[in-house]
């Protein structure tokens, strides 16, 4: 009796309308009794009745359940989540123009102060602007290490955001406890693979008018979450706290939107970030032109597009070229910012103060009588 009332109860679940969204038309919503009716129809009358016992209901409802959260609960394989993290480490790195690069690849706990020191480096060497790259898959991680990722951008006792919990009144703080290091521009590179807590620092930076985020929308999984086992080989991840920033406002489900909004495939980001033979960070500034049949080649009487459509369907694996140079077009456009930014201060336009002559007047020729 317990399983037959708990399964109406997990399938209804998965068709209710969300709570941000408008309430259903009463024509549209599914009752308590239709629910109830439908299972009792399908179990009885379907043809294949004998399938829907009470297990493969059971799991019928709770895939529905998983489903209808989204982002705030799902199945792990326990031998995927127990899976030690094999990239570590935050990659810097110095571009042309006095612009310093930080990508954390995991958001560990040891990364917070590696993130930190790698700040203070790059302000003392005099650099002018930082490009934080938040774009790296990770799994969820503790907001303690968002919060000592902010502390380089932040003034001292400054309140960087909130975690509340599910069944309390009150919040957990988050408070800057040094002062700030780094106090000049910075663009964030956020997309749909930022984990939680790149969405946190590129939150919190942008909210507070500190950064300008480019890329594509995060997904907004800004929530910590807790693991319990369920069996011996699942276990369910569920959020159970909510991270706000100081005005209260909740990212969970909306995401961080872009100031500049830049996107890139996927296979392109894959082959960006592998976990061997990275490719050189300027290699992927460039955009390489794939060859066109123009007037040079018209005169040495080639045809370059030809060519390269010859080699890339050879069958001679050695003599087909490789896989095309990735072009990171994101962090192309967060330098090409940066780059446009120092041209116009350093040409010291003066579009507020026109100059003081007239300009030249054009008289017309007086015609002879």
């Amino acid at each position: 009796m317990r399983l037959t009332r708990l399964l109406p109860c997990l399938a209804l679940s998965s068709v209710q309308a969300a709570p941000d969204q408008a309430p259903q038309a009463p024509d549209q919503y599914i009752s308590q009794a239709a629910v109830q009716n439908a299972f009792q129809i399908l179990r009885s009358e379907y043809i294949r009745s004998k399938e829907l016992n009470f297990e493969e209901l059971n799991r019928a409802a709770l895939s529905g359940l998983l489903q209808r959260l989204d982002l705030g609960a799902s199945l792990v394989h326990k031998q995927d989540s127990q899976a030690p993290v094999v990239t570590t480490g935050v990659l810097s790195e110095r571009l042309p123009g006095g612009i310093g690069y930080l990508r954390p690849q995991s958001f560990a706990p040891e990364e917070a102060a590696s993130f930190q020191t790698k700040v203070h480096e790059m302000a003392e060497a005099g650099l002018r602007s930082l490009i934080l790259d938040l774009r790296s898959p990770a799994r969820p991680g503790d907001f303690e290490t968002a919060a000592a990722m902010l502390e380089p951008f932040m003034a001292n006792h400054e309140l960087l955001f909130k975690l509340k919990q599910v069944g309390r009144d009150d919040a957990q703080l988050f408070i800057s406890h040094s002062q700030a290091v780094w106090k000049l521009p910075i663009l964030v590179l956020v997309d749909s693979d930022t984990c939680n807590l790149g969405e946190t620092v590129a939150a919190v930076l942008q909210k507070r008018r500190q950064a300008l985020i480019i890329g594509s929308k995060t997904r907004g999984a800004t929530v910590l979450y807790e693991t319990r086992p369920l069996d011996t080989f699942w276990e369910i991840r569920y959020a159970r706290a909510e991270m706000l920033l100081d005005d209260e406002t909740s990212l969970f489900g909306q995401g961080v939107k872009p100031d500049f909004p830049v996107d890139l495939p996927v296979e392109s980001k894959r082959r960006l970030f592998p976990q061997e033979n990275r490719p050189p960070l300027l290699d992927t500034l460039i955009e390489q032109p794939r060859p066109r049949y123009n007037e040079a080649a018209l005169v040495a009487r080639k045809n370059p597009e030809l060519e390269e459509y010859i080699r890339r369907s050879s069958a001679n694996g050695a003599t087909a070229p490789g896989p095309p140079k990735v072009h990171d077009a994101v962090l192309q456009r967060a330098v090409d910012l940066f780059i446009t930014r120092d041209r116009f201060e350093s040409t010291q336009l003066r579009w507020d103060k026109p100059g003081t002559e007239p300009p030249p007047t054009i008289r017309k020729a007086a015609r002879e009588p």
